[in-house]
């Protein structure tokens, strides 16, 4: 069947197009997307032909056309002969979709209809709210980086990076006890930071971040979690943190650049977390801890977006000519 979705057609150029979606296997299933999240950081490297990896080293690193994005949720419309545990008309969460024709995946995350594996769907607890549900991917992987090294409550985290992943990150410490600073450069963001994920919220162009951490915890930080994916901010991470301190890298890091030595680390004795992809259970510690209260992932979304409207979400994300923090399709306008 033919289904509506985003494609990258070239460098920085995002239009709504169709492509060819298949007919479910007999452990699959085919959804009807609701509401598609947007991955800022990811999809601006993808868009701007700047996701390189190991085994995607050429000139042109995207594969044009192709659908970006890997989250979303949706209903159910068909299911497969031998799947027994997922019915039509569930609400599902998925990632990774299937596409027949027209266009490469990359990973067909914002498509209108979508043909996943039965086993690979998660089904959401009844009411959970979509914009969080459409999320999930990106709000685990700040759960994952905020849950890892060792604090005890009332001990100094800090997060460097206002985005989303950050935001999650001190909410996730905060969680666990910690006293969270966020350090960023977006008013914006920073104000979202202080009415949901952080004890205090600096904004490094007017404040220096260093001397606050000193006059709170001369010792240094028990945990520093680095989300902007530079030499430099990995470097400042490092000197933010005390003696046996635990350093979390949150970020999309190039490959092939050279971010730290050995060296770095000994000085201090110090803990190195490298985080990144998803799994099931963290996407499952996620919906929990979003039930809860604890992690507030609909309320970081704020600009809402038709499929019609999405390139302007793109030229968005890449010209950064408004104020925006997470970004979301709605396939049923």
């Amino acid at each position: 069947m033919r289904s509506r979705a985003v494609l990258f057609v070239q460098n920085g150029v995002a239009e709504l197009g169709e492509v060819e979606v298949p007919d479910p296997k007999e452990t699959e299933i085919r959804v009807h997307t609701e509401m598609s999240s947007i991955s800022v950081g990811t999809e601006r490297w993808v868009l701007t032909e700047k996701f390189y990896t190991r085994s995607n080293r050429s000139d042109h690193p995207t594969p044009y056309p192709c659908v970006p994005g890997y989250q979303k949720v949706g209903i159910v419309e068909a299911v497969g002969k031998a799947v027994k545990d997922v019915r039509v008309g569930d609400r599902v969460f998925t990632t990774i979709a299937r596409i027949e024709s027209g266009a490469a995946p990359m990973w067909g995350g914002h498509i209108e209809h979508s043909v996943y594996e039965a086993g690979e769907a998660i089904q959401l607890p009844e009411g959970f709210d979509l914009k969080a549900a459409a999320s999930l991917v990106l709000a685990q992987v700040g759960v994952n980086g905020g849950s890892r090294g060792t604090v005890k409550p009332g001990d100094l985290a800090v997060v460097l990076g206002d985005g989303m992943v950050g935001q999650w990150a001190a909410q996730t410490l905060r969680s666990r006890g910690a006293r969270v600073i966020l350090a960023g450069r977006r008013e914006y963001r920073l104000a979202l930071a202080r009415k949901y994920s952080a004890d205090r919220a600096v904004n490094v162009r007017e404040e220096s971040l260093e001397e606050l951490v000193r006059r709170e915890k001369p010792e240094g930080a028990a945990l520093v979690v680095e989300t902007v994916a530079t030499r430099e901010t990995v470097g400042q991470a490092l000197g933010l943190l005390r003696h046996d301190g635990h350093c979390v890298l949150l970020g999309w890091y190039v490959e092939g650049d050279d971010l730290l030595s050995i060296h770095d680390l000994q000085g201090k004795e110090l803990t190195l977390w490298a985080t990144g992809g998803w799994l099931r259970p963290r996407l499952m510690k996620t919906i929990g801890m979003a039930q809860e209260g604890s992690l507030h992932v609909a309320e970081l979304m704020t600009r809402v977006f038709t499929p019609e409207d999405a390139p302007k979400a793109y030229r968005l994300m890449v010209d950064k000519s408004e104020d925006f923090l997470g970004m979301v399709i709605d396939w049923r306008r």
